[in-house]
């Protein structure tokens, strides 16, 4: 079986990898308050500003010794504490899986009953319905164990017949079931989309602060960083997989634009339909759970297989995220320690699971203390589910994106970065050159320095 990604299958699974809830959730919430079409446009520009150059970035360091991720901060004379980034990252993707997967038992949770039990969900409030699936404990734990079993099942198989086979299958689909949903329900009730939210431009609401201290600005730059997967070693290990001569100046603003699209599309899709929400809209997922659920009974008949046809779009967009955050770990785990993928796939599944376990009780009523309001991060309950959102799913990739950039500037060198670019015969025009090395030095530095303050001190103040 093949060792490698074809190159196409290498753009896929990328793209696949960075597409997941923060595209067709956080990003249509964020423009429905921040701007609508100012905040669509920062968000662009963040990611043609950032978000390409660091892919360039991951991609070459991945593809430079096509082993693991250890592997790709090892230099001659260099010191070996440049490996602990590496860590950090392995890190990073399992604890942010463990809460993923928790969102993905959800989603998986809300198909079955939209298949076997939409009588009951029709006649009741999306709420308490939401409140029952978080809840039930056991409940919880049996359809994130079914789902994770999933992502262990694809990552098990050698590249070829597993992620590279799912992401051809999964991304059209994905693309298919968006566009469908976005001409579909106009069609179906025209009353219930409202396109003003989506197409304003507000950029006061982007630019000033929102009523709870928020600027849209600043949320722009962080989901063009956040909605990419970077400074997790994600991206450097599926990379790590491709060619040595792939032409990464060409593949890299691929995935990005391929990720970019799919989250405006999200937002064609979102945010049109929250223009005729009664009460408050919900950010994160409740979103999901309870507004759109709401949205979807307005459609009458047609409801049960809207609502169907966007969670199954929503899981297989989890699905595709999830197998790239226990890639990393499988990789070093098969390279470093002679694993063999048919079975680390579901030893990396059972470790996830295990460590998703805390996630499941936080997010119940019935649950300790300690977990409901980990660290007083409870909203009320979710409290260790907020803790590793904001501190793995957001701190731990801001300083791990800093790192790869402190390596890159003080031990890997930038004319090293260019040569392994031009691997292949690929000719990097002087512009160009220019234009990361800008980027590198100090655009990318800078900005996630400023992101990296703004959390702490809304998480610390």
């Amino acid at each position: 079986m093949s060792i490698r990604f074809s190159r196409v299958g290498h753009v896929l699974a990328s793209a696949g990898a960075a597409i997941g809830v923060a595209n067709l959730v956080i990003f249509p919430y964020r423009v429905h308050y921040f701007g609508g079409s100012a905040y669509v446009l920062a968000f662009v520009a963040f990611t043609l500003l950032l978000g390409i150059p660091l892919m360039i970035l991951e991609n070459a360091m991945g593809k430079r010794r096509g082993t693991d991720a250890t592997e790709a901060f090892k230099l001659p004379g260099v010191s070996r504490k440049w490996v602990g980034v590496a860590w950090l990252g392995i890190l990073t993707t399992l604890l942010v899986a463990s809460f993923y997967l928790v969102l993905a038992g959800w989603t998986l949770e809300y198909v079955w009953q939209y298949l076997t039990d939409y009588a009951t969900m029709e006649v009741s409030p999306a709420g308490p319905i939401f409140g029952e699936a978080i809840g039930n404990i056991p409940r919880a734990l049996l359809f994130t164990g079914v789902f994770t079993f999933l992502v262990a099942l694809v990552c098990s198989r050698e590249l070829y017949a597993g992620i590279e086979r799912l992401s051809k299958f999964a991304m059209p689909l994905l693309g298919i079931l968006l566009l469908f949903l976005i001409v579909s329900l106009p069609l179906l009730r025209p009353e219930a989309v409202d396109y003003y939210n989506l197409l304003k431009f507000d950029w006061r609401a982007l630019l000033f602060p929102s009523s709870n201290q928020e600027l849209g600005i600043l949320h722009a730059l962080g989901q063009a960083f956040f909605s990419l997967g970077l400074g997790a070693v994600a991206m450097l290990t599926f990379a790590a997989h491709a060619d040595r001569e792939t032409d990464v100046l060409r593949s890299a603003p691929q995935i990005v634009h391929l990720d970019t699209g799919v989250a405006i599309l999200g937002a064609l899709l979102v945010v049109p339909l929250l223009g005729g929400v009664q009460g408050d809209i919900y950010g994160g997922p409740p979103l999901v759970f309870i507004n759109l659920v709401e949205i979807f009974k307005s459609y009458g008949d047609a409801g049960r297989w809207v609502g169907l046809l966007f969670f199954l779009l929503l899981g297989v967009a989890i699905l595709t995220s999830a197998v790239s955050l226990f890639e990393p770990a499988l990789r070093t785990m098969t390279v470093r320690y002679g694993w063999r993928r048919s079975w680390g796939g579901f030893v990396i599944g059972g470790l996830v699971f295990v460590l998703s376990i805390p996630v499941v009780v936080s997010c119940s009523p019935a649950g300790p203390e300690w977990l409901t309001d980990f660290a007083g991060m409870g909203d009320p309950g979710l409290g260790y589910f907020n803790f590793l959102l904001e501190w793995f799913g957001s701190i731990s990739l801001l300083v791990g994106a800093l790192l790869l950039c402190g390596f890159l500037l003080t031990a890997w060198g930038l004319p090293a970065l260019y040569a392994e670019l031009s691997v292949g015969g690929h000719f990097i025009a002087p512009a160009r050159r220019r234009r990361l090395s800008l980027a590198y030095r100090y655009v990318i530095p800078v900005s996630i320095s400023l992101l990296l303050l703004a959390k702490l001190w809304t998480l610390l103040l």
